[in-house]
């Protein structure tokens, strides 16, 4: 499953919706995960070539540290926890859930 450009708007909004709640900004979240601002930015942005497992991992820190600065975070449209193991077979996400 891949997401239409529909579907990867929704969840770039969604995602940026828990960095908010979060309190993070992009290159305290790059630090965090050990990743360049401008790879945070693109998978946040989720573009067309941007890994799916990426996309995964910053869901599930999102989530994480939505919830460490004691804020519900935004519910995922498109990827909703019971989608998780097709993210694996399809995609090889590993269960990053709240371990970042």
């Amino acid at each position: 499953m891949s997401l239409n450009a529909h579907q990867r708007r929704v969840t770039s909004s969604e995602l940026r919706a828990n960095l908010d709640l979060a309190g993070l900004d992009t290159a305290t979240l790059a630090a965090q995960l050990g990743l360049s601002t401008a790879a945070v930015e693109d998978a946040l942005d989720i573009g067309a070539a941007t890994d799916p497992a990426l996309v995964w991992r910053l869901r599930d820190h999102l989530e994480s540290a939505a919830r460490a600065a004691s804020a519900q975070p935004h519910e995922y449209t498109y990827l909703p926890e019971r989608m998780r193991s097709a993210a694996q077979a399809w995609f090889g996400v590993g269960d990053h859930r709240f371990s970042d």
